[in-house]
């Protein structure tokens, strides 16, 4: 555990129902950043089904999120599913019918006061559910997991727990909770210590972070509770990030595909990150941009063309929220490795979705253009989709605009997008920025590892699988701190 010196021990409140597979991934590590951090870890189970309901969630109250996602969405998420679990070493047998109502079993676990009870009857629920295959829907069956706890509690619960008036109250009221703060789904994480401001620049206190794959986030605001809430002065932020390969040493010649287009603020924000990866692993580390045409891919697969029009509008205001957390931690991140980078000064286009066809041609007719496209697009708020506007940046940024544009206009370029798109539809990806990472094996082939990289939010596993991580034969554990990149604090704001 990282010292936590003349501090009061901060909160941390967890929110989960047994229901969610990512909300059971957090449980078997939530434990673990608590005392990292010093933390008093509350758990407060919530009802999944009334978040759902509260918010307009398109699946409906009653069904899995995975529900609304097309085949090829579905087949991404689910090979991200599997190398999360593999890296996290948890067992893991979902039950044939999912999902199964839970809310005796969030009933009871309000009827255990204890925290250290709770928690192990909350581990043991996950684990029937997720692992056992037991039906937690079943009075009878959830009585004799309580039993099979061993929690000094269970003598005390019995099938009139289920109706228990107080435990129905601390429910509902969880559940209010947990929406007022910004919840759309679990797991949730609330640390009401937190003082913060806002994507919009309005001072917040309490915060409310979502997903399983955001406990960094947790664990960074949590340790920087004593140090003015600012992220670059926590220690080795980096690191934060759970590697399962302890080294960044690359072993043979690795190829990066960087599958993007420049209508994507996330693919924009992995875009910032491909120089530090080429620093971290040197030489053996060729970096290949696969510019594409993403609408056309998304009307290929049955995909809305604007995601974020499809989702709750918690989910939409979450995801604007979780955009400006990510530009803030890059860029501590940059400040405390010497701001070997420029910062990302990101601003959200007036004009969107972002018309890229001409811009993505004039990256594959001069590829040194792309910095000056990805800023012209996402910093400055350059409307590209007008050519004369496109012509203006690319004038500016030393290049004869005019020139590029009507090279980018040629049949052979148009081909080659089209050709670059029918691939991307092909390999199988379904967003935005997507990483395929590629290793030569010794006969001059390169063999892909890992299968599709999706989100910028993933950059973790590209580091792993660039290192040498093998999902299929690999046995390392990932942890937060187990990589030294070396630097520390070099250039934080102290």
């Amino acid at each position: 555990m990282l010292p936590v010196d003349n501090m009061t021990s901060p909160t941390l409140e967890f929110n989960y129902d047994i229901s969610c597979p990512f909300a059971y991934i957090a449980s078997t590590r939530v434990r673990a950043l608590a005392e990292r951090t010093n933390a008093k870890l509350i758990y407060r189970p919530v009802l999944l089904g009334a978040i759902y309901r509260a918010t307009a969630a398109p699946q409906g109250a009653g069904g899995s999120a995975s529900d609304v996602f097309n085949p090829t969405k579905k087949a991404v998420t689910g090979m991200s599913m599997q190398r999360t679990l593999k890296r996290y070493k948890i067992k893991y047998n979902p039950p044939p019918q999912h999902p199964r109502k839970t809310v005796n079993a969030l009933r009871l676990l309000y009827c255990v006061e204890d925290d250290r009870e709770r928690r192990v009857l909350s581990d043991a629920l996950f684990k029937a559910y997720w692992v056992e295959g037991r039906d937690v829907s079943d009075s009878d069956v959830i009585l004799q997991i309580v039993k099979e706890s061993g929690i000094k509690s269970a003598a005390t619960l019995s099938t009139a727990s289920f109706n228990d008036a107080n435990a129905r109250k601390q429910l509902e009221i969880a559940t209010a909770e947990a929406i007022e703060r910004g919840a759309f789904g679990v797991p949730g994480f609330w640390i009401p210590g937190a003082q913060w401001t806002d994507f919009s620049g309005g001072p917040q206190t309490g915060r409310f972070f979502w997903g399983q794959d955001r406990m960094h986030f947790v664990e960074a605001t949590l340790l920087s509770l004593q140090q003015n809430n600012e992220w670059n002065r926590v220690s080795s932020l980096r690191s934060l990030m759970p590697r399962s390969i302890p080294s960044n040493k690359v072993h043979g010649k690795v190829k990066l595909e960087f599958w993007y287009d420049f209508s994507s603020p996330w693919a924009f924000l992995g875009y910032t990150q491909l120089e530090r990866l080429k620093r971290t692993f040197g030489h053996a580390l060729e970096v290949e941009m696969k510019p594409f045409l993403l609408g056309i891919l998304f009307r290929e697969i049955g995909a809305p063309n604007l995601p974020m029009a499809a989702v709750s509008p918690a989910k939409a205001l979450w995801s604007r929220q979780d955009h400006a957390d990510w530009s803030k931690y890059w860029n501590a991140v940059n400040a405390q490795d010497g701001e070997k980078d420029k910062s990302i000064d990101f601003h959200w286009a007036d004009i969107f979705p972002i018309r890229t066809p001409t811009v993505l041609r004039v990256a594959i007719v001069e590829p040194r253009t792309v910095p000056l496209l990805y800023s012209a697009c996402w910093e400055h708020n350059a409307n590209v989709s007008e050519e004369s506007v496109l012509a203006e940046v690319l004038d500016k940024g030393g290049y004869n605009g005019a020139d590029l544009i009507a090279k980018s206009n040629t049949p052979a370029i148009k081909t080659k997008l089209r050709e670059l798109t029918a691939e991307a539809k092909d390999k199988g990806i379904c967003g935005v920025p997507t990483y395929r990472v590629l290793r030569d094996d010794g006969g001059g082939e390169w063999k892909l590892a890992g299968g599709l990289v999706w989100g910028q939010d993933e950059i973790g596993v590209v580091e792993d699988l660039i290192a040498g991580w093998e999902p299929e034969r690999s046995n390392e554990l990932a942890e937060p701190r187990k990589v030294d990149y070396g630097g520390g604090n070099v250039g934080a704001k102290l």
